[in-house]
């Protein structure tokens, strides 16, 4: 009985955490903690996004950097897998390319905006070479990474079974990795985000970015935090909505959605 009603309010906890945090926010500009120019409170945030948005600003903004978060993660996806199944199956090729991507995954995504404009100056190509760097690692490293940890009776039970060779990458090695796969999708994404919001800081005159750039220049801190609180939202939102769906549909795959229960 105990645990039923545990159960029944956990569904209030993430409401009452971050009234909790908006309640503190709020207070900290009550009693003046930190000066409302430096800090603003809540209120000034959603009136300066209100205003971003009856000026026509905010939405294409944030639609440039989903556009061009989707056509460079899309690349740098694409790129990932290729490269993580060429590392999961070829010792070789694992030992030779895993410190490489090991490495560049080590660098902060902004590291890459100086060399994007010296290859392709202000231009959106630019934008997406950073973030095709910075995602492509981890998809790849995540994808060897899956391969690898196959238990090796998997394959020699498909290969018994019949399963020609050329199949066993999408028949077997594919879905049996699948699990450790998504993560490094789920971290490239995040790794591609920070990429293609740090780009715009330099490389774009629209954009989340842009945006952020902009408000520091015009001593906005209601539009930088908005504009930060953003970038978070969206974040949010494909996590649950996206990749916490297929996370989803993976357990129940696997049998672990009742285990959990």
């Amino acid at each position: 009985m105990r645990k039923t009603a545990s159960t029944g309010y956990a569904k209030y906890y993430v409401p009452a955490f971050y009234l909790l945090l908006f309640t503190i926010w709020q207070l900290i500009i009550i009693f003046h903690i930190v000066p409302d120019y430096l800090f603003p409170s809540p209120f000034q945030v959603a009136r300066r996004l209100w205003e971003l948005g009856s000026e026509g600003r905010l939405w294409p903004s944030i639609q440039a950097t989903l556009v061009r978060m989707s056509i460079g993660y899309s690349i740098a996806l694409a790129l990932g897998l290729t490269i993580g199944l060429v590392m999961g199956l070829s010792t070789i090729a694992n030992k030779c390319m895993k410190s490489l991507f090991l490495g560049l995954q080590t660098l902060p995504t902004a590291a890459w905006v100086p060399i994007s404009l010296l290859l392709f100056g202000l231009s959106d190509h630019g934008i997406y070479f950073v973030i095709i760097m910075s995602a492509m690692p981890a998809v790849a490293i995540a994808t060897s990474d899956g391969i690898l940890q196959i238990p090796p009776i998997y394959l020699r039970a498909a290969r018994t079974l019949g399963t020609p060779s050329y199949a066993m990458p999408f028949r077997v090695v594919f879905p049996a990795a699948l699990p450790t796969i998504v993560t490094g999708i789920k971290l490239g994404w995040t790794l591609g985000w920070h990429g293609a919001v740090s780009a715009e800081l330099i490389k774009s005159s629209v954009g989340l970015g842009y945006l952020l750039l902009l408000g520091r220049e015009l001593n906005d801190a209601a539009q930088v935090v908005g504009i930060m609180i953003i970038t978070i939202l969206f974040g949010l939102l494909l996590d649950r909505f996206l990749f916490g769906l297929i996370e989803l549909g993976l357990r129940r795959r696997w049998g672990l959605v009742q285990a959990e229960q």
